[in-house]
């Protein structure tokens, strides 16, 4: 039989205190902007994913990643998030689409750019793969 898979709530409560506060912040964030959204605990990755329904199945958006000391809020198809200040992280490490920002404390859930880029990211991956796999490759031929 398989294992019951856990409930953000759960994967959370092996957190310190003030990670779990700081992860729930990030999760109410996700679910004001995108609020059609669901979420699912995926123990292989320690992340809680956020996913979008389509007509089919539901679309995996982005995840949040609770560490030691801060939050990552990351967007699958991050590389074509408009970002002109190159805020967004993952670059450096040569990831090939996916972008996340790290959240150290509440002040930073609170900056205005998240819920953009949450409904950017939305958009990207409900967009049909034959439109946006043409971006995507564009974007990585210049990394």
């Amino acid at each position: 039989m398989p294992t019951p898979a856990l409930t953000p709530d759960q994967f959370l409560a092996g957190f310190p205190p003030p990670i779990q506060t700081l992860a729930h912040r990030t999760r109410d964030l996700v679910s004001r902007v995108l609020p059609a959204s669901t979420e699912q605990v995926r123990l292989g990755w320690q992340i809680i994913g956020f996913y979008l329904p389509s007509r089919s199945h539901t679309i995996y958006t982005g995840f949040i990643i609770p560490h030691p000391t801060y939050v990552t809020l990351g967007f699958v198809y991050g590389i074509l998030l408009d970002d002109p200040a190159g805020r967004l992280l993952g670059a450096k490490e040569k990831l090939k689409q996916v972008r996340y920002l790290t959240l150290p404390n509440a002040q930073a859930v609170r900056d205005p750019a998240l819920p953009p880029w949450l409904r950017q990211a939305a958009e990207l991956a409900l967009m049909p793969t034959a439109l946006r796999g043409p971006m995507l490759r564009a974007a990585r031929a210049i990394m």
